[in-house]
């Protein structure tokens, strides 16, 4: 009994088809890496953008009825700027005890793009201040005060009472991969400690 083989028109079109299944192949897998890749970055513009607002809450959660560094009247305690603000806060942890203040002026700025945070000890003899970048690629669309009453402003301090605090802060921008982000931080205590010194 004779073997026969395959024919060259058999082997070519064998080719064909492991050729063309290899392609679908390579895109699936190509599709798949770069939805993986679009998602880890995704994740880590997140994480970027969580660690900033969580630097700011917490800074102004810590604030202080305190007079600023650079305040020549010293009688406000939260100063705003065309592109940020200044407060001083304490929960200045010290576990070792430094001769420091456990206070901080704090300044928040958003220019050229990035987002960043100066902070200098209140102590007579303070270190230097430091910078901190917490963000890049971020553009402010705006930056509004609200007081005890619900009205917003554009700039703080909206009156003339020393030492006075916004009742919240709203917050308006444009974060790499999200578009649009608006957050409003309220300052806890503040209506409480202006209602208790009406009283």
């Amino acid at each position: 009994m004779s073997q026969r083989g395959f024919t060259l028109l058999e082997v070519i079109v064998a080719i064909a088809i492991f050729s063309l299944l290899g392609l679908a192949t390579y895109q699936l897998l190509d599709r798949v890496l770069r939805s993986d890749q679009r998602l880890s970055q995704h994740e880590q513009q997140l994480r970027q953008l969580q660690r900033a607002f969580s630097v700011l809450e917490r800074d102004l959660q810590q604030a202080r009825r305190q007079p600023l560094l650079d305040d020549p009247s010293h009688t406000q305690a939260l100063i705003s700027r065309p592109s940020g603000f200044s407060l001083v806060r304490g929960g200045w942890r010290n576990p070792l005890q430094a001769p420091r203040s456990e206070q901080l002026q704090v300044s928040h700025h958003w220019q050229d793009g990035l987002w960043l945070r100066e902070a200098q000890g209140m102590a007579p003899a303070s270190e230097q201040s430091s910078q901190q970048q917490l963000l890049m690629g971020v553009q402010l669309h705006s930056l509004r005060f609200i007081d005890g009453t619900g009205a917003s402003h554009e700039y703080w301090p909206a009156g003339n009472e020393a030492m006075s605090l916004p009742a919240a802060i709203e917050i308006e921008l444009d974060a790499p991969g999200f578009a649009q982000m608006r957050r409003v931080i309220a300052l806890p205590g503040t209506l409480d400690r202006e209602e208790s010194e009406d009283e």
